[in-house]
């Protein structure tokens, strides 16, 4: 590709991992490529910009908001549960940010008129499209969220009904849900979308805009681990598991050689709770007292959370607690994840056909949790803060039976045989050429 005919392409993401993680493999497979390659996004995530080299867009007119920080912006937040905390997240998190977003893109367009915009899908990639005209690629980042009359309302956990009475209670509460939650939430998005001199939209959700109105939705993960559909737009295309790829340096220096450290002879369990979550009573320490007396190996990977006080804590033998475990390093190793329902984690656990128990509720991690049990890959323990014997008797019922490696071993050679970036190159290349 010449410098003259180089293809301008902007990532644009809300600032959370989560997000952002997930697009910088597609990110640095397109630079590679010669497309001239920027990102537009949080500060927190300008020096990982710079390590894998692609320019950084910073928010002008978009207000900053880590996650790590949304409680103490939103005190009372951390007290609403359910329907109330779904609804809070929606405006607050997502709708009263977006003309922010959008308003700098706009002024980005100005000086990098870019041929297309690759974003995630909470990004307000469709007001770009109309306002712009320029083409959207979304990166479904999450599981599909896109309502359908046979699968049970986003957000809340469930898994499809399949009885006559589970199907009407089902359409009861998406009923009720269209009520308590999304005509709030499309009265506030309908005034985004006045104040911007565009048309209102009247039948979608919140969660439909994304995969309805972006020219091309590629959705992270397969089919395999989402819940069947009788049918599914043209738009969205399942491409595999995209992993991170994010050169970070000081990491590296943290790998060990787990190959010749553990006793695979034994059953190894790796416990994580991702970096974000800082409250280790959740699921750090109830896994550790579920195993402080058994047999087994159990891994930590704190995040950097009072790594130092959790070890002087638990000194036992076959405790490894550490600030940081490099997963592709010792995932050969491990029987059993267990984790809080981070998507990327859960994908990675396929990819090295890893049974998983999930603990996670809030941030959407109910929906992947549920997902994760409904495929059979791993057990939903259904809370944030599982009791160590709930966690013993999920570790047992997976380590007892050969059902759930099985199941888990099939959809990892499924997802493993899809070559994901290029997948989405294609997708991103036809859209530029059209």
């Amino acid at each position: 590709m010449t410098r003259m005919s180089q293809k301008k392409i902007l990532f644009a993401c809300i600032p959370a991992d989560g997000h952002f993680n997930p697009m910088t493999a597609i990110a640095i497979h397109l630079k590679t490529k010669g497309y001239d390659v920027r990102w537009y996004t949080g500060e927190g995530y300008k020096n990982t910009l710079h390590r894998i080299g692609i320019p950084y867009l910073p928010f002008q007119n978009a207000q900053e908001l880590k996650i790590e920080e949304i409680d103490k912006m939103y005190p009372d937040r951390k007290m609403l549960k359910g329907i109330a905390h779904i609804k809070f997240d929606i405006i607050n998190l997502f709708i009263n940010r977006m003309k922010g977003y959008y308003e700098d893109i706009a002024e980005i367009h100005q000086v990098f008129p870019f041929d297309i915009l690759v974003c995630d899908n909470t990004f307000p990639g469709s007001i770009v499209k109309k306002k712009l005209n320029i083409p959207i690629a979304s990166i479904g980042v999450v599981p599909l969220a896109l309502s359908a009359p046979d699968l049970p309302l986003y957000g809340i956990g469930h898994q499809p009904a399949t009885t006559f009475f589970g199907k009407r209670k089902q359409n009861f509460i998406k009923l009720m849900a269209d009520k308590l939650i999304f005509d709030e939430t499309k009265v506030v998005y309908n005034q985004l979308l006045r104040s911007l001199d565009l048309s209102e939209e009247e039948n979608l959700t919140i969660f439909d805009i994304a995969p309805l109105q972006s020219d091309v939705f590629l959705q992270n993960g397969i089919p395999e681990i989402d819940y069947p559909r009788y049918s599914l737009p043209e738009s969205i295309k399942y491409v595999g598991a995209l992993q991170v790829q994010t050169n970070n340096n000081n990491n590296q220096k943290l790998k060990k050689d787990w190959s010749a450290i553990l006793d695979t002879s034994k059953k190894i369990i790796l416990v994580s709770q991702g970096t974000v979550e800082k409250n280790l009573d959740k699921l750090i320490i109830p896994s550790l007292e579920a195993f402080k007396d058994s047999d087994y190996i159990v891994l930590v990977a704190t995040g950097y959370t009072d790594t130092k006080g959790l070890q002087k804590r638990y000194p036992q033998q076959h405790f490894y607690i550490e600030d940081f475990i490099a997963y592709d390093a010792v995932m050969p190793h491990i029987d059993v994840f267990i984790m809080n329902g981070g998507y990327g984690s859960a994908l990675l656990s396929i990819k090295h056909g890893v049974p998983m128990i999930t603990a996670g509720v809030n941030e959407g991690k109910n929906e992947i949790c549920s997902r994760m049990d409904y495929s059979g890959v791993g057990i939903d323990l259904k809370t944030e803060k599982p009791r160590a014997v709930t966690i013993q008797n999920a570790t047992e019922r997976i380590l007892g039976t050969d059902k759930y490696l099985d199941t888990i071993q099939k959809i990892q050679q499924r997802m493993n045989s899809y070559n994901t970036l290029d997948i989405c190159e294609q997708h991103i290349s036809r859209l530029i050429s059209e």
